[in-house]
């Protein structure tokens, strides 16, 4: 239910459920799922030569692919963004 505020309760009173000041719903209690921007980017997929990979981009940009060529080496590839 929204809050109405001719209700004659402050909208503080209205989100803390009626519960005194530093009790009941807080800032430390309503979290959220992290959104599609925050989470990291991640891309798999096979390469031309036929071996596989997997790219990853995280929330602060760095890119991280890890690649296993077809004779079953395993790459790594960063780039750090600064």
């Amino acid at each position: 239910m929204p809050w109405d505020p001719s209700s004659g309760q402050t909208f503080g009173e209205w989100m803390r459920d009626g519960a005194p000041l530093g009790e009941g719903r807080t800032a430390d209690v309503v979290v959220g799922e992290r959104t599609w921007a925050t989470r990291d980017q991640v891309e798999e997929g096979r390469t031309e030569e036929g071996g596989r990979y997997k790219a990853v981009r995280d929330q602060n940009g760095h890119h991280v692919i890890e690649e296993t060529r077809p004779s079953g080496e395993l790459r790594q590839h960063v780039q750090i963004n600064l």
